[in-house]
């Protein structure tokens, strides 16, 4: 149950992501400042945004839901990232750094030319301004179902938060705030699957096994298995264009060199692996504690989105709640103002500038990006509002469905683009177009009477199994193979393509050929280790005050395994800080 405690924790947790900005404010002197960090963040703080970027309160509510639903099953979604993420350790990682662009998007001006790079923009800004609008919903189901508060009121609040964050601080300010809070989720969802699976109606994880439902762990049960490994391959394929696509590399364009490049992946790829198996322990233990959650949350549309939330109430001692909503909002927050960054920084770099105002100076544009911060964080609230006034089915399902259909059809030059050259500047939005067409016409044509036909079968497709079909048929069909194919076939047209397309080809790949080494930044890395040393130990300090609320020792020692990590973080952060100061400090000749 909700208490004082809670709302206090709150309270403080939204005014420290606001002092992060302003701590920050001063740290961006110019648009590569604000909008990739001057390429000078420390390769394990880049490592941690990205991994806390590839999921949000959608993990603690869509995906939650899922899991509630089907079990493990849904750890496909998460593991088919480990082979994406592969895939960049070996490769991609050091392409990435070599393009040598403030933005991802200068990145596809250089690649495939200027008209390609105002079709991507005028397309992806508003994908990725919904996309970022569809987060901001998941985190007001969330707090929805806790304080029984209205949803409008909720995503208002959080969106100005979010944007007044971004605003300040711009890259400096979302990195920093996700290193916080990527310590936050992780400590906090430990404590509630370790409260959960000491409850007596769980007993453990042993007890969790036996007692879920049958069909958690016999997944035909939930669909043919041919439909499910159908969805699989899919879900591959949709992960790996998400991590190996240009459009991915704004972190890693924020690091010092190849060699930090490779090194931040490893933290994402790590913490995937571990990650998922601790939180779904709570939403699978809510098919025991809460086996009709759709009585209890009846004004939620989807009512198996509370699964995590509902567990979560019944074990968290006093303020304990408030915290795991601080780490809810953290994830959101992570996903929301990374993609105001990246999008502000679109907008400036690849459409303000070159098109009304090529001769801006960099102060200039760094105004206009701070102004765009606060237009389109107005923009990502409007979209939140009306995904929750029209949506109809699952978060999960419907981020899953609109990847599949919009973002895939585009990432698929982004991702070929970086290893093949010999295709024409048009190739790019030409196979988006065909491939987007193509995935819409069989998701329309192949329908489940369709394909039941096809392949002979007499009992009707469930509605899960219609779901992963319609993902399989236009990831694996429309883009994969369609797309494929009319992008190679645009190489029959390369050499036609003018000369000075040809030098410019040349020369964004012979970037990509050539290392980056680690340049002179020693003064910004002391700063960001202290910065962030000092916000660590406040917000760690803070949660071992916690332990003075009157709550049972269980619940008193959460409270110091949380701020206790988060604590001594930053105080390691800071005493390196001092060291690096000392380090960089000029000596004094003897006499």
């Amino acid at each position: 149950m909700i208490t004082n405690y809670d709302y206090v924790i709150i309270g403080f947790y939204l005014l420290f992501m606001l002092a992060i900005g302003l701590a920050f404010r001063r740290m961006s002197k110019d648009t590569s400042d604000y909008f990739r960090a001057g390429g000078a963040m420390p390769w394990w703080l880049t490592g941690a945004s990205a991994w806390i970027f590839s999921f949000s309160a959608w993990t603690f509510t869509g995906a939650a839901g899922k899991v509630y639903e089907s079990g493990p099953l849904v750890l496909v979604v998460f593991y088919s990232t480990i082979v994406a993420l592969s895939v960049v350790l070996a490769f991609t990682c050091l392409r990435f750094r070599r393009m040598r662009v403030i933005t991802w998007m200068e990145a596809v001006r250089l690649r495939y030319g200027a008209f390609t790079e105002q079709f991507y923009t005028w397309i992806k800004l508003p994908l990725l301004l919904f996309f970022a609008g569809v987060s901001l919903n998941a985190i007001g189901v969330f707090m929805s179902a806790v304080f029984k508060m209205d949803m409008t009121t909720i995503l208002i609040v959080l969106g100005i938060v979010v944007t007044l964050v971004a605003f300040a601080g711009g890259s400096w300010a979302v990195l920093a705030s996700d290193f916080v809070q990527a310590f936050l989720i992780i400590t906090i969802t430990i404590s509630t699957a370790i409260m959960v699976l000491a409850r007596p109606e769980i007993g453990g994880v042993s007890g969790l096994v036996e007692k879920v439902p049958s069909a958690h762990f016999h997944w035909g049960e939930l669909a043919r298995p041919e439909i499910i490994l159908l969805w699989i391959f899919g879900n591959l394929w949709l992960k790996f264009s998400d991590e190996n696509n240009m459009e991915r590399s704004t972190m890693y364009l924020m690091t010092r060199s190849d060699k930090d490049a490779r090194r931040m992946v490893l933290i994402p790829l790590i913490g995937t692996l571990i990650g998922p198996l601790i939180w779904f322990i709570p939403s699978m233990a809510a098919t025991i504690m809460h086996p009709n959650l759709a009585a209890e949350f009846p004004a939620l549309k989807q009512p198996h989105e509370a699964a995590f939330v509902a567990v979560a109430m019944d074990v968290m001692p006093q303020g304990l709640l408030g915290l795991l909503l601080s780490a809810m909002l953290g994830a959101t927050v992570t996903s929301m103002d990374a993609g105001l960054n990246k999008n502000v920084g679109i907008c400036i770099r690849s459409l303000y500038k070159p098109v009304f105002k090529p001769h801006a100076s960099e102060k200039h544009l760094l105004i206009a990006g701070k102004l765009c911060t606060l237009v389109f964080g107005v923009v990502i609230i409007g979209f939140a509002l009306l995904v929750n006034k029209f949506r109809n089915i699952g978060l999960f399902d419907l981020a899953n469905q609109l990847a599949a259909n919009l973002l895939m059809p585009l990432a698929l030059p982004l991702i070929y683009g970086l290893f093949y050259k010999r295709t024409p500047g048009w190739s790019a939005w030409s196979t988006a177009l065909v491939a987007a067409a193509a995935s819409w016409l069989l998701g329309h044509y192949v329908t489940p009477e369709v394909f039941q036909q096809w392949v002979g079968w007499t009992k009707p497709l469930s509605a899960d199994e219609a779901t992963y079909l319609k993902l399989a048929v236009t990831t694996l069909g429309g883009t994969v193979i369609v797309g494929s194919a009319w992008y190679f076939f645009t190489s029959l047209f390369y050499k036609a393509s003018p000369q000075e397309y040809h030098a410019r080809v040349d020369a964004f790949f012979q970037n990509l050929r050539t290392p980056v080494d680690k340049h002179g930044v020693g003064g910004v890395q002391t700063a960001v280790y202290k910065l962030l040393g000092a916000l660590c130990m406040v917000y760690g300090g803070f949660i071992l005050l916690l332990i003075l609320i009157p709550n049972r020792f269980s619940g008193r020692l959460a409270f110091l395994f949380c701020g206790g990590v988060i604590f001594g973080v930053g105080a390691i952060l800071f005493a390196a800080s001092k060291r690096k100061a000392r380090q960089s400090a000029p000596t004094i000749p003897e006499k």
